[in-house]
């Protein structure tokens, strides 16, 4: 084999899937370097990325176990779910009990990223079962007291530093004033970066939406509802929406074709779906989705079908639909009924996922039990 030329190599083996390449990593010395090298690593993504993406639909049931199912966008038959190891489970020093909640912050090149109710987060690759712990930053005491607080996530990619970032919001209140702190993690640098800005009041268990480099936020202002942050400038700005005719509705943000997405609810009214085509131009929005008398109170897009017709969207936080643009309507997707028949209301979490080496150098976790090192 040591006469193959390498790029014949490379092309080759970075047309295979991951759970493939894990295996060939034993072939030889050379192939194990070239697999773990950040310029295949890349390569493999990219190639990942144009087949196509798989919906990776997180269930926590009774909050301790956790299930995936592939939905490829491409109709393939769904596998049955599978039983995923605890995001956390590594962690042995810590209790059930302390585990209180977890929530899927998002996806990225293959990485999700997850967070517990202490706050601890951890970046993790299905394909790999390789995870990383991002230190642990607490959460400062708040500057007045007698307030309530809010923490908002979002996690990305920066394609221009070739860098992760996870961005916490953390707003503090009482009924005289509001206080602003915006957390940076690089995971490039390994650390932490504190500072304050007017982000504004955004809505609880809103996690940052990735889209043309920028994270999203919905926020409690009915002028400029959109918050988004740039993961490359680190500066905040805001989006404009849809023209809604100053009706007040609840508002959710998710991402159809690569575009930023819009919905809206007026229970008095219909549904909304709104997609942004040129990211920033208020005249872009398109309203491709109205339901009359809908009982979609919440609904956020995650992936599209290879036709680009269909959209596959998380409802209510208990089950999948297919949105088709064609038909303008909303139909149950019958091979993921299993989802809906054994969810409970805000036990479903989804994202569109792809098949990636991103995080070889990671440590690894299948569930198995193993020692681990208690952190402050």
């Amino acid at each position: 084999m040591s006469n193959i030329p390498e790029d014949l190599v490379m092309d080759v083996l970075s047309r295979l899937r991951v759970k493939s390449l894990l295996r060939f990593r034993s072939v030889s010395k050379s192939w194990r370097t070239l697999i773990d090298s950040p310029s295949f690593i890349k390569i493999h993504m990219e190639r990942s990325m144009k087949i196509g993406s798989t919906v990776e639909v997180i269930h926590r049931r009774n909050l301790k176990k956790f299930y995936s199912l592939h939905l490829d966008l491409s109709g393939n038959p769904v596998r049955d779910p599978e039983e995923l190891p605890h995001p956390f489970g590594y962690r042995h020093d810590l209790e059930d009990s302390v585990v209180f909640e977890i929530h899927l912050v998002g996806s990225c090149n293959g990485v999700l990223c997850f967070v517990d109710s202490a706050h601890r987060i951890v970046l993790w690759n299905l394909a790999t079962r390789k995870y990383f712990e991002i230190q642990y930053l607490r959460i400062e005491p708040p500057k007045f007291a007698n307030l309530y607080y809010l923490v908002n996530y979002g996690f990305g990619y920066d394609c221009v530093t070739d860098d992760y970032k996870v961005i916490r919001l953390i707003i503090t209140f009482n009924s005289e004033s509001e206080c602003y702190l915006v957390e940076l993690y690089s995971l490039k640098s390994d650390s932490w970066t504190r500072f304050e800005d007017l982000v504004g009041h955004t809505r609880r268990d809103n996690h940052g939406i990735l889209v043309s480099g920028a994270l999203h936020w919905i926020r409690d202002d009915n002028e400029s509802p959109i918050v988004a942050f740039d993961l490359t400038n680190e500066e905040f700005n805001t989006v404009p929406c849809p023209d809604l005719s100053g009706r007040h509705c609840w508002k959710n943000l998710g991402i159809v074709h690569g575009c930023l997405c819009f919905f809206c609810d007026d229970p008095l009214l219909h549904a909304e779906l709104w997609v942004m085509k040129d990211h920033g131009i208020k005249e872009s929005w398109t309203k491709v989705f109205t339901e009359n008398k809908s009982p979609i109170h919440y609904m956020r897009p995650i992936d599209h079908s290879k036709s680009k017709i269909t959209v596959v969207s998380e409802v209510n936080n208990k089950k999948l639909a297919w949105c088709n643009f064609e038909q303008k309507s909303i139909t149950n997707n019958a091979p993921i009924r299993y989802i809906e028949t054994i969810c409970a209301v805000r036990s479903l979490e989804a994202c569109a996922n792809y098949d990636s080496l991103v995080g070889t150098s990671w440590k690894r976790y299948d569930g198995i039990a193993r020692s681990s090192t208690k952190k402050s």
